[in-house]
């Protein structure tokens, strides 16, 4: 069964951002709302420029991306046989409760169980990959489809502590037996529990993202080293390039500096919207390993990618 899980393959990645393009510096009152949340940092080296807003229904957006995924992989809605969807805890409280349905209607997804994942805030599309490739565990699953979606409805609140946040809806399919872009070779997710109780520090940070990376490594059998790109979350730049030094992740390794200026944080969708846009621009290749990695108050997660493109 083991080899099983092994022989999925991710791919046909697929990003619906929000429509509307928005600079930060207009949001009403935008400089005293970053003091207040990041008060002593300086906006202007974030390197956020801009950030997309949903004008529509959030489900159409998760339509959009997971019909490009379909029909980018070739696979009909009668194949797939789970929907994994992904979200920050504040944003699952503004979906309705019948979300699901209206995405499997719309998607004419009519013998495809659904799945949602939250409560690890940004952290949780990491988990939801880990969860969709479990999957597979079952003999009769052929595809299953994973979506990380995040979006605001009040610009206001976008502004949180080192970050300004974009909408976006991404979407990749999980296939048994087939390459697709990347396999999951590792995963892992810690806790810090002072981080749960807002009395993170830089060392409880530092700690469970030490834990974390330690244990995606000796999952997926990799060293440090051999990690060619790391796809981060889209925070304040300086405080992002920090954090990575500090857990040994060489800064000029991230990828998230061109996203973070278009679109801003798009909370947990970050990371496979940073591997879309790395493999648009350079391409990611055969045999080599990439870091994806996310980090919240009071969690870091990280998984293990293997190319696995021709």
């Amino acid at each position: 069964m083991i080899s099983d899980l092994e022989n999925v393959g991710i791919g046909s990645f697929a990003c619906a951002f929000g429509d509307l393009e928005n600079k930060p510096e207009n949001i009403p009152d935008f400089d005293d709302l970053w003091q207040t949340v990041s008060f002593g940092t300086d906006f202007t080296e974030m390197g956020c420029t801009t950030y997309r807003k949903m004008s529509g229904p959030v489900q159409d957006y998760v339509v959009d991306a997971v019909r490009r995924t379909l029909r980018d992989s070739g696979a009909g809605a009668a194949d797939v046989d789970h929907l994994v969807i992904a979200t920050s805890d504040p944003t699952l409280a503004l979906l309705p409760s019948d979300f699901a349905e209206r995405v499997l209607i719309a998607l004419g997804l009519d013998d495809c169980v659904p799945h949602l994942m939250s409560y690890q805030r940004c952290c949780s599309s990491l988990s939801a990959l880990r969860h969709s490739r479990d999957l597979f565990a079952d003999p009769d699953v052929t595809h299953v489809v994973m979506v990380a979606l995040d979006f605001v409805p009040v610009d206001r609140d976008r502004i949180l502590p080192y970050a300004v946040f974009g909408d976006a809806a991404v979407s990749c399919v999980l296939t048994r037996n087939e390459p697709g872009l990347v396999r999951l070779s590792g995963s892992a997710v810690k806790a810090d529990p002072e981080g749960l109780r807002g009395r993170d520090t830089f060392a409880s940070r530092k700690t469970v993202a030490d834990r974390a990376l330690a244990a995606v490594l000796r999952d997926g059998g990799r060293e440090l080293g051999q990690v060619t790109k790391v796809f981060a979350a889209n925070l304040h730049k300086p405080l992002t390039m920090f954090n990575a030094s500090a857990v040994g992740l060489s800064p000029d390794r991230l990828h998230f500096a061109e996203t973070l200026s278009a679109y801003g944080h798009c909370g947990n969708a970050d990371w496979m919207i940073n591997l879309v846009d790395y493999h648009e621009r350079v391409g990611i290749r055969s045999g080599q390993t990439y870091l994806a990695q996310s980090l919240a108050p009071g969690f870091y997660a990280c998984a293990l990618l293997e190319g696995t493109a021709p």
